[in-house]
C-alpha cells in the first residue's frame, strides 16, 4: 500500500466524522429559518414560474447522496483488505496492512452509520413537517367554503337567506347589503329587473345556465345603494319537494365609484346556497323588544330601536326623514309631544334584518374616541310608531306594493306587521275590513322620556366563549362575546366584530347580537363556517372586537375592559386589550381587520 493510500485511509475517519458533523450543523442550523419560509418561498415559486421543489428536500437528497458515495468507499476499503489478506500468502506485512485497513475503515463506518442516523432523524422530521404543510393545504381545501370568503372579509356584509338556510318559504325575498354603495347598474336592469349578468339566481341542481331571467326578479335599493331586494315574480320552489337555490354575486358588479366591487382573494365574486320548501309564509312578524323600553326615562344619547321575531325587508324599514316636505322615509316616526314633524334622522337596518335603529342628525358631544354622539331632544316625551303597511286586500296578511316598496313595516315574505303580536295583520287605516278586532290600524308604538344627561358609559366584555387560549371548541358553534351594556344594533358588522384564522385563509364571517332589554346587556355572536379540527391539524382562531364597536348610548369601548380579567380599566396609559393583556397601542392583528392580502386563497 502506498504512503497516499495510508494517509487517505488514515483520513478517511476523519473526514467521515466532519462530514457527519456538518449534516447536523446544516439541517439544525439552517431547516428552522428555511422551513417557516416555505410558503413564502412556493409562492414565490409559483408566482415567478421557477421550480418549486423545497431546499429542503435538496439539500436531504444531496446529503443522502454523499453518504451512499462513503458507504460504496467503504466496501472497496474492505474488499480491498480482503484481496491483501487472501494473497498475502503468509507475509506478516501484508497481513498487518489487511488488518489495519479494515479497522481503520470499520471506525470510519461506524462513524458514518452515526452521522447518518442523526441525519435521517433530522431529514425525516423535516420531510414530516413539509408533507404536514401539504396535509395542511388539503385540510384548507377540504373545509374552505368556494365564494365565501367575501362576506365579512370582504365587500358583502350580510345576505338573507343565510348561508345553508333551510326552509325558506317560497315567497321569500333575497337581501344582499354591501359595506359600500354599489353601482345600481350593476344589479338592476332597466327600472327593475335583474341585471342577470351579474346576479345568477338559479335552481341549483339545474346550473347556472337556467338562471332566472330579467323580467323573472324584481329589484329594489335603498336610498344608499348599499341593500338590494331581489323579488322572483314567481314562487321559487314548489310545493312538493324542497329545493336548493344558489345565488352568484358575479366579478361585473362596480362600485358606485366605478372600481371592481370584487377584487383581490375575492375577484371571483362571491355566492351562497339556502334550501326553499314546499310552503308559503303567511304569518305577519311582530315586536318582540324595544330600546328604550316603554315609558322608561333615559338620557338623551340613547339609541332607539326595534328588534323583529324575523327578518323584515330592509327597503321598507329603512331611509331617512329630512323634513315635512321631503320626508323620504315614514314608514317609522319618532315624534315630540306638542311639537310638529317628526325628529329627523336616519333608520338603520342590522342584526340579520331583524333590528332597525334610528340615529338622529343632533350633534351633542364626542364619545371617548373622538366620534360625534347624536342626541335626542333634552327632556322630551317622545313617541315611536312603527307603521303596518296597506294589505293586499285579496291576499292579506300580504301587503300592497306602493310602487316598487311598500307604505309601511313588512317581513322578508312581504307580509304586513303585526303590531299587537295577535297573529293576524291588520294593516293600515285603510284596512278595517279585514280587522277582526276592530282596531284602527295594527301599528305598534310606544313612549319614553329623555333628559338632559348624556351617558358616558364605556362597554365593558363582562365574559368570552370559548376563552382566550380555549382549546377544544366546538368547530361548529358561534362565538359569544358578552357586554355589560346594550349595544348599538348598527356597529355590531363586521367590520367592528369579526374572526380570523392563522395560518391565513379565506374564511367568511358574520356577526348579529341579543338583547336583554331589561338586564340591558348584548350579548354578540359571531358565525363561522367549521373551524378546522384538532384532529386534522388544527389552527389558531382570532377574534377580534374594534373600538368601533359602541354602547346604545353611542360610547366606543374605549377603553378596552374586560370584568374580571388585566383588562380593567384601572391603567389608563393602556387602553386596549390584546389576547387580554393591556396594552399602550392598538392590538397588533395579522392584518388591517376588513381585508385580506391579495395573494391569500
Amino acid at each position: 500500500m502506498t504512503d497516499n493510500s495510508r494517509t487517505y485511509l488514515r483520513s478517511f475517519a476523519v473526514y467521515a466524522a466532519g462530514f457527519g458533523v456538518l449534516c447536523v450543523f446544516v439541517f439544525f442550523g439552517l431547516a428552522h429559518p428555511v422551513f417557516a419560509q416555505t410558503d413564502f418561498l412556493q409562492t414565490s415559486a409559483e408566482a415567478s414560474g421557477l421550480p418549486q421543489t423545497n431546499i429542503i428536500l435538496i439539500i436531504a437528497r444531496l446529503i443522502r447522496a454523499f453518504l451512499g458515495i462513503l458507504g460504496i468507499i467503504f466496501v472497496l476499503l474492505v474488499l480491498y483488505a480482503g484481496f491483501l489478506y487472501m494473497t498475502s500468502q503468509g507475509e506478516a506485512g501484508k497481513t498487518e496492512k489487511a488488518k489495519k485497513i479494515i479497522t481503520q475503515a470499520t471506525i470510519g463506518v461506524l462513524i458514518i452509520f452515526s452521522s447518518y442516523a442523526i441525519a435521517l432523524f433530522v431529514i425525516n422530521a423535516i420531510l414530516g413537517a413539509t408533507s404536514g404543510q401539504i396535509v395542511s393545504k388539503a385540510v384548507i381545501e377540504k373545509y374552505k367554503e368556494p365564494l365565501a370568503g367575501a362576506l365579512g372579509a370582504g365587500i358583502v356584509e350580510s345576505h338573507y337567506p343565510p348561508r345553508n338556510a333551510v326552509e325558506i318559504p317560497r315567497n321569500t325575498k333575497i337581501f344582499v347589503t354591501f359595506k359600500e354603495a354599489v353601482d345600481p347598474k350593476s344589479i338592476i336592469s332597466g327600472e327593475s329587473g335583474l341585471n342577470n349578468t351579474n346576479v345568477y339566481i338559479f335552481e341549483t341542481a339545474k346550473g347556472k345556465d337556467k338562471k332566472l331571467g330579467t323580467d323573472a326578479v324584481k329589484v329594489v335599493t335603498n336610498e344608499q345603494n348599499t341593500i338590494y331586494v331581489f323579488d322572483p315574480v314567481d314562487l321559487l320552489g314548489n310545493p312538493t319537494s324542497d329545493t336548493n337555490y344558489t345565488v352568484a354575486l358575479q366579478p361585473g358588479i362596480k362600485k358606485a365609484n366605478g372600481s371592481n366591487a370584487f377584487v383581490g382573494a375575492y375577484s371571483s365574486g362571491y355566492g351562497w346556497t339556502f334550501e326553499v320548501s314546499t310552503e308559503i309564509d303567511l304569518t305577519p312578524p311582530k315586536v318582540v323588544s324595544v330600546i328604550p323600553n316603554n315609558s322608561s326615562e333615559e338620557p338623551r344619547n340613547v339609541t332607539v330601536e326595534m328588534t323583529f321575531n324575523e327578518a323584515m325587508d330592509p327597503v321598507s324599514s329603512t331611509g331617512s326623514y329630512i323634513d315635512e316636505k321631503n320626508p323620504l322615509f315614514t314608514n317609522i316616526a319618532i315624534t315630540q309631544k306638542d311639537v310638529a314633524g317628526n325628529v329627523q334622522g336616519t333608520y338603520e337596518i342590522s342584526n340579520g334584518y331583524k333590528t332597525v335603529g334610528f340615529t338622529s342628525t343632533d350633534a351633542c358631544s364626542k364619545d371617548p374616541c373622538g366620534d360625534v354622539i347624536y342626541c335626542l331632544p333634552a327632556t322630551a316625551d317622545l313617541s315611536v310608531t312603527g307603521k303596518a303597511a296597506t294589505l293586499d286586500n285579496s291576499n292579506p296578511p300580504q301587503a300592497q306594493l306602493i310602487g316598487v316598496s311598500y307604505d309601511g313595516l313588512t317581513d322578508a315574505s312581504g307580509n304586513s306587521l303585526d303590531g299587537n303580536g295577535d297573529g293576524k295583520a291588520c294593516g293600515s287605516e285603510k284596512d278595517l275590513a279585514v280587522c277582526a278586532n276592530n282596531a284602527l290600524n295594527d301599528n305598534y308604538s310606544w313612549s319614553f322620556n329623555t333628559t338632559d344627561a348624556i351617558n358616558d358609559t364605556v362597554p365593558k366584555i363582562v365574559s368570552l366563549k370559548p376563552e382566550i387560549g380555549g382549546q377544544e371548541i366546538d368547530q361548529n358553534a358561534p362565538l359569544e362575546i358578552a357586554f355589560s351594556t346594550l349595544l348599538k344594533g348598527s356597529t355590531v358588522n363586521s367590520s367592528n366584530v369579526s374572526v380570523w384564522p392563522d395560518p391565513l385563509y379565506s374564511m367568511w364571517f358574520s356577526s348579529n347580537k341579543e338583547d336583554n332589554v331589561d338586564a340591558k346587556t348584548t350579548k354578540v355572536l359571531i358565525g363561522h363556517p367549521a373551524f378546522i379540527s384538532n384532529a386534522e391539524g388544527g389552527y389558531d382562531y382570532y377574534p377580534v372586537v374594534t373600538n368601533g364597536l359602541k354602547s346604545a348610548y353611542q360610547i366606543c369601548m374605549y377603553p378596552s375592559m374586560q370584568v374580571g380579567g388585566a383588562c380593567d380599566g384601572t391603567n389608563s396609559s393602556k387602553p386596549y386589550c390584546c389576547n387580554g393583556s393591556p396594552s399602550a397601542v392598538a392590538c397588533k392583528t395579522l392584518y388591517e381587520p376588513g381585508t385580506l392580502p391579495g395573494n391569500v386563497k
